[in-house]
């Protein structure tokens, strides 16, 4: 009986996330279901606190995604915060730097998986290596397995532990960077609609309409199962990429309007696709398209304002 104890037991030392633990960038509902609760696994549900606190996976940790951009009376808005300040938001929410973190979004739709894309972004420029985005959200969770409790409501209290940034510029672009990519001839890619790309759809107040030069269009829908909160399978993914002509390795920086839409064909690149050399430019076309020194690119002109 002893032996059989200490066998299970070993299966579970061998089967928990600990430092060092290679967990996969995108996860499935049934393995996090088969993998709640062991070692150093935190689910990181990234819903607003009222939501949370209706329905979430069992133990998980909130900190609502509109914590993770810089906030609207902020110049910039919508941009990654100060490093002090995520690392004082991470650890606060009981995750270290041995934690392997399980990012949730809800799952209602692409917007939402790109969220989770943008947060797992996030910490890879924090530097932190065992992160994943959960595929099909709290949705998907919540269709999975039988007997127990799939979701869980009210708030969680997790204890706060202390989280430390190793700062990586490696996959951030900024407009200096982008005018280097287009120099150096590396691939531009718009994850915005194609009215957004070609012109025909301004982005905002002050706001030139088109794209960066040299850029290929990928709307970030595209790389899910018909715009929902679930990512396409790979053989598809590749096939989208061939489709568009944008390569899956070498330099790439990947842009949308604010660094939201865009941070999601990135993971594809990045995460699924191997590519080391993906970036994501944070500003995206909100800073690009209101300078008027930087270039743009417009296919359709439907108005001599434009």
């Amino acid at each position: 009986m002893r032996k059989i104890q200490a066998q299970f037991l070993l299966l579970l030392l061998l089967a928990a996330p600990a430092a060092g633990y290679a967990i996969e960038p995108l996860v499935g509902a049934q393995w996090l279901r088969e993998n709640l609760g062991i070692g150093d696994l935190v689910v990181l549900d990234i819903q607003e606190a009222p939501e949370f606190q209706k329905y979430h996976i069992p133990g998980a940790v909130n900190i609502p995604y509109s914590q993770w951009r810089t906030g609207s009376k902020e110049k910039p808005s919508g941009m990654l915060p100060p490093v002090q300040r995520l690392e004082t938001l991470i650890g606060a929410a009981g995750i270290d730097n041995q934690s392997a973190v399980v990012i949730v979004p809800t799952g209602r739709g692409a917007g939402d998986l790109a969220a989770a894309a943008r947060v797992f972004w996030t910490f890879k420029v924090l530097g932190h290596p065992q992160v994943a985005v959960l595929d099909g959200g709290l949705l998907a969770y919540a269709q999975t397995g039988k007997g127990t409790p799939r979701l869980e409501s009210g708030a969680n209290t997790p204890q706060p532990k202390a989280f430390a940034a190793q700062f990586s510029s490696a996959y951030i672009a900024d407009s200096d960077s982008v005018r280097r990519a287009m120099e150096s001839g590396a691939q531009l890619v718009d994850a915005r609609s194609t009215g957004e790309y070609v012109g025909v759809y301004v982005g905002g107040d002050n706001e030139r309409p088109g794209t960066i030069p040299g850029a290929k269009n990928l709307p970030f829908d595209w790389v899910t199962e018909n715009g929902s909160g679930q990512l396409r399978a790979l053989d598809e993914l590749s096939a989208l990429y061939a489709a568009m002509d944008i390569p899956k390795t070498g330099d790439q920086v990947h842009f949308c309007h604010t660094g939201n839409r865009a941070a999601l064909t990135w993971f594809v690149s990045y995460a699924l696709f191997g590519n080391k050399n993906a970036k994501l430019y944070d500003a995206s076309m909100k800073e690009w398209a209101r300078q008027s020194e930087f270039p743009i690119e417009q296919q359709i002109k439907l108005c001599k304002a434009c």
